[in-house]
């Protein structure tokens, strides 16, 4: 918590009450610096143990550990790549178990680009959502690549029939990349952990497989998300 005021006279004078002053000058800096620090290390993490405050409870102790990540990456007509996060599970017998998460990316943003930066970074507003809800559930997303504005992300409720098809085929298929049927679509799939700092960010690393977006480096990638 932030450090009490010590209470000082009014004639300001002697040693004991100058020497108070600068104590307590002395802790508030203090904790005005972890407090930058934590905020400018990252909003996607807990900060309570760094400000001395109480731990906060788990947002979300059910969400799944695991999750399946899948990205679309169109090559002719509408080329915004599509994210896809589901459960990391076997499918039911009729179908593909409903996503966590669809995302349409901004026009323009293209899967080299992703792969380039090795994470992305998702924004979103209280008001964008309305009465709040789930972090995952937010319309919209501002999204930075690469230490930039790259435009909004849309949310749609579930994958269109020609994905939910494609969906299907895939299933089987837990990490790996190639081409849908057809040619004109590339698709990119991996295992993603799924780490909730708070109610009002989570984040995604992939840990299957390495190399995964075919570029130098590791080929890592990391899709964090935050409300403010």
């Amino acid at each position: 918590m932030p450090p009490a005021v010590v209470p000082v006279g009014e004639d300001g004078g002697g040693e004991k009450e100058q020497a108070a002053r600068h104590s307590c000058h002395v802790a508030w800096s203090a904790w005005w610096s972890r407090l930058g620090r934590c905020l400018l290390a990252s909003t996607l993490q807990p900060c309570h143990a760094a400000l001395g405050l109480s731990p906060a409870a788990p947002a979300c102790a059910s969400s799944p550990a695991v999750v399946r990540g899948t990205l679309f990456l169109p090559s002719t007509g509408d080329r915004r790549v599509r994210l896809f996060l589901h459960e990391h599970a076997a499918p039911t017998e009729s179908a593909v178990p409903a996503p966590l998460l669809v995302l349409d990316l901004p026009a323009g943003l293209a899967g080299t680009d992703i792969a380039a930066a090795g994470r992305i970074v998702l924004e979103c507003q209280r008001e964008w959502a309305g009465s709040g809800g789930a972090l995952l559930e937010s319309p919209k997303w501002l999204l930075y690549c690469n230490g930039g504005r790259a435009g909004f992300a849309a949310r749609r409720e579930a994958p269109s029939d020609a994905e939910g098809w494609a969906m299907e085929k895939l299933w089987a298929v837990t990490a790996g990349a190639g081409r849908l049927p057809g040619g004109g679509v590339e698709y990119l799939r991996g295992r993603f952990e799924r780490i909730v700092g708070s109610s009002d960010a989570e984040s995604f690393h992939l840990v299957e497989p390495i190399g995964w977006l075919g570029v130098h480096g590791d080929g890592g990638l990391s899709i964090f998300f935050h409300r403010i």
